[in-house]
């Protein structure tokens, strides 16, 4: 019985399958006064792309910012100017949180975070050299600039290792759906100027699965747009209803405006991208 193991072991090597999935590498910690930075990798997707993720760890009561931070605060800005075999990556956003400052609202993750990236090699049968400067900020009363540099060797098409750090993190990044009704995530259904308040503003209409909650939305438009924080509120038919007040927009903004809009909720966080026709600002 002693001998089952290894055999079971060795027969999963001769037949290609690994029995037990290794840790995925890790960079050495960038340290700094009140955070730390490292690189994580994961098993290479399908599609050839390398999944890696960009860990921050505070002190407590620190927190650090989205790719829109709210009301104050400072998004992170990515340098990675010396990787060597990168064709393009794409930074993937697990959904924020929303906290309060002395005078209004930011937007990000406090205590620690994995921001999820996919890298694509420009020859997926050799190496990446991901090399890593990031500015960001972390904040508890004030915050404070940070600056962290590190560098993480990937192998091509590494499939048997595992990282429970990125993947618990992939799982929060919200999935894209299309404006309308989708049985299993919550959803927009209807978006459209707020003319039932003082305030300008958005009316949003949203769908939420009978197990499901949506706890805050959060929209992103080109240029200095500005949202207040959402007003939630239940419907006799069930649907949800959130009053997101414009606190800043761009000046001259009107027409067709992209907009993108986050749901942080269960089961899942979702996205959706559409175009609003604002109408020019009444002076």
């Amino acid at each position: 019985m002693k001998q089952f193991f290894p055999l079971l072991t060795a027969a999963a090597f001769v037949l290609g399958t690994p029995a037990l999935a290794q840790e995925a590498a890790t960079s050495n910690w960038s340290k700094g006064d009140h955070s730390s930075l490292r690189l994580i990798a994961g098993a290479t997707a399908p599609s050839g792309k390398q999944r890696v993720g960009v860990e921050i760890v505070m002190a407590p009561g620190y927190k650090t910012y989205w790719r829109s931070p709210g009301d104050f605060g400072v998004p992170p800005v990515f340098d990675w100017s010396g990787s060597t075999n990168i064709g393009g990556l794409d930074v993937r956003w697990p959904a924020p949180e929303r906290f309060q400052d002395s005078a209004g609202y930011s937007i990000g993750y406090v205590g620690e975070v994995v921001i999820p990236v996919s890298v694509q090699p420009v020859d997926p049968a050799k190496p990446v050299m991901l090399v890593l400067k990031l500015d960001y900020a972390v904040c508890e009363k004030i915050c404070v600039p940070a600056t962290g540099e590190t560098r993480l060797w990937l192998e091509p098409g590494v499939t048997s290792v595992t990282s429970p750090r990125l993947e618990s993190f992939e799982a929060r990044v919200p999935v894209p759906v299309k404006l309308g009704p989708h049985k299993e995530k919550p959803s927009v259904i209807e978006a459209k100027l707020d003319d039932e308040v003082v305030d300008p503003g958005l009316r949003l209409v949203l769908q939420v699965p009978p197990d499901g909650k949506v706890e805050d939305v959060f929209i992103e438009g080109p240029g200095m747009w500005s949202f207040g924080k959402s007003r939630l509120s239940q419907q006799a038919d069930g649907s949800l209803v959130a009053q997101i007040r414009i606190n800043e927009r761009p000046k001259g903004a009107a027409g067709p405006i992209p907009f993108i809009f986050t749901l942080r909720g269960t089961p899942k966080s979702v996205e959706t991208r559409l175009e609003l026709d604002i109408p020019v600002a009444k002076p």
